[in-house]
């Protein structure tokens, strides 16, 4: 019997939430499988697997095996992510038209739908009916592929005379190697690979140590919330969340945060029915609907903007009845005279904190945030050099002092 697999894919939704819950997080397995049957886990398994060739590896727990990416960024030259946007699947028709057409249309010789449709029969020898030209050729004027006039009362078509070499002219050597660095360290970067794809090129000069590869399955959303935002308009967001629950969230989405640290994305989004500020991971956004426009867009533009210095990452705070601004007071003994590089690292890392000298070799760092349970990784970073540590927080406190004694209980000589 012949094997009904196949590498293709519809809907790169699907295997999208399949890459990141099985192969990016990598702790579920086979059992752990609820959008089909495990037939259909089995599928979805060997065609990640095709794509993505030695970046797969298992390991077996007692939960089962489980497979995920295993790569070192700083080693590959292409990000193996990409693959996944080149395998959707198309019918006889989409193949046959595409050659088709392309090979039938020249640059500045535009052509009607039926002068087109005529060339396909007496060249090929395909019948093709004219309304499923039509709507081939109005896709490809779409992605600029093709680019159509008005012509008496009809439409004419031509293909597009942009070609990245004509726009480049001399400086196309130099403008390749910019996108050869775009292609790996920005977002979209699937755009700058496909070009250096149809320059028979690749990405030969910059490997990037701390490259987060899982961005590129992101990129649909990011394409979409940055099209509301550039048309100031309200979305309707389908999350899902820690909790892997559906919610729907409405709201109009201002601006983006991404984590030095963590690689992770946010989109800020301001709720009208809450009256606050929110931050979403764009990793857990299932899909993005745009509404209509936000006539005071630029009211919350301005809102978020002074609301914003007093974030140290992406949390506005809890709130809760009573609920005001939150502070933290880090007493500091730095050796002025050759610990120099410390003072500085507060000024440049402290952000919107106050740092004031109380004595000899004695400083106070001081800030107000909406949630000082971000700043709790960074303060830990001065663990050995911190006094006191003080705040109106006080799960801050007890956690940062519970952590110094169970440390000290770890290291204490019995």
């Amino acid at each position: 019997m012949g094997n009904s697999f196949s590498p293709l894919i519809k809907n790169f939704d699907k295997i999208r939430d399949y890459m990141r819950d099985f192969y990016i997080y990598g702790f579920k397995t086979r059992n752990d499988f609820q959008y089909k049957s495990l037939r259909t886990y089995d599928d979805e398994r060997r065609r990640i697997e095709n794509w993505l060739g030695n970046f797969t590896q298992c390991s077996n727990s007692r939960k089962g095996k489980q497979v995920f990416i295993s790569c070192d960024s700083s080693t590959i030259e292409e990000n193996p992510l990409y693959n996944a946007y080149r395998y959707k699947s198309f019918t006889k028709n989409d193949i046959q038209l595409h050659f088709f057409i392309l090979d039938i249309l020249r640059e500045d010789n535009f052509m009607s739908l039926n002068e087109i449709t005529d060339r396909i029969l007496d060249e090929f020898e395909v019948i093709f009916d004219a309304q499923t030209v039509r709507l081939k050729l109005n896709e490809y004027v779409r992605e600029g592929i093709i680019i159509s006039k008005k012509q008496g009362r009809s439409m004419v078509y031509a293909k597009s005379p942009d070609s990245f070499r004509k726009l480049a002219g001399d400086d196309s050597d130099k403008l390749t190697d910019m996108i050869k660095f775009f292609s790996e360290a920005s977002p979209f970067g699937i755009v700058g690979n496909y070009i250096l794809k149809s320059l028979s090129t690749i990405n030969n000069l910059f490997l990037i140590k701390h490259n987060f590869l899982v961005h590129t399955l992101e990129d649909n959303i990011l394409l979409s919330l940055c099209q509301a935002m550039d048309e100031k308009r309200f979305v309707k967001l389908i999350n899902y969340g820690k909790s892997h629950k559906e919610t729907h969230i409405t709201g109009i989405p201002l601006r983006f945060h991404v984590s030095t640290q963590t690689g992770r994305r946010y989109i800020i989004i301001y709720l009208l029915n809450r009256k606050r500020f929110s931050a979403l991971r764009l990793d857990y956004i299932k899909s993005v609907g745009l509404l209509e426009s936000c006539p005071e867009y630029d009211y919350y533009i301005e809102k978020y903007l002074k609301n914003s210095g007093y974030c140290w990452g992406t949390s506005f705070g809890a709130k809760r009845p009573g609920n005001g601004m939150e502070y933290i007071r880090m007493t500091l003994s730095i050796d002025e005279q050759n610990e120099g590089f410390i003072l500085h690292r507060l000024k440049r890392e402290g952000r919107n904190g106050i740092i004031q000298k109380k004595g000899e070799n004695i400083f106070c760092y001081y800030g107000e945030f909406f949630d000082v349970s971000e700043l709790s990784p960074w303060i830990k970073t001065f663990t050995g050099r911190i006094i006191k540590l003080e705040s109106n927080n006080r799960q801050v406190l007890q956690r940062f002092y519970g952590d110094i004694r169970s440390m000290k209980k770890m290291y204490e000589v019995k």
